[in-house]
């Protein structure tokens, strides 16, 4: 399938299951950066950008996967194409990854000027994996994950203390 027809065949998805939820008034934008590795950005607005996005976010990560999962009947199990799918409402994560880089600058303040681990509140996979990133930037802090599952998250050490 080529990037258009699948840029065609997801926004006439979107569409369809906005409408059916009640936010017919939203717009989807989809579009395939990278037809190798399959990297698709989807970008929604609209009034409802509330409701799509839901307690904490539950509603448009329910809404990731069925998105994702649609990606992945169109291409069939056999195209052996692994689908890098970034789906946002109204701009929630991009202002969640802002709100979480603040908080990563000033615990690596605060770790930095009390030589002390920071534990982070637990996070999403996604959110995590956005603080490790950014801390590895820095050589004089490390961070692990430590918990199980919806309690997982992220701590904070100097370099040269242990675990």
């Amino acid at each position: 399938m080529t990037p258009e027809a699948l840029e065609k065949n997801m926004s006439e998805f979107l569409t369809t299951l906005l409408s059916h939820i009640g936010s017919a008034d939203s717009t989807a934008k989809v579009t395939v950066n990278d037809e190798e590795t399959l990297d698709i950005d989807v970008a929604i607005s609209g009034e409802n950008a509330d409701l799509l996005i839901g307690y904490h976010g539950r509603n448009i990560s329910a809404l990731h996967h069925i998105v994702l999962l649609h990606a992945k009947k169109l291409l069939g199990k056999d195209s052996g194409k692994k689908i890098m799918l970034s789906l946002d409402v109204g701009d929630y994560y991009s202002r969640q990854n802002d709100k979480v880089l603040r908080q990563v600058e000033e615990a690596i303040s605060d770790v930095r000027l009390l030589q002390e681990p920071y534990e982070f509140r637990p996070m999403s996979p996604r959110m995590r994996r956005l603080v490790h990133m950014e801390i590895s930037k820095h050589t004089d802090v490390r961070s692990e994950s430590i918990g199980e599952g919806e309690d997982r998250r992220v701590v904070i050490h100097p370099n040269n203390a242990q675990s």
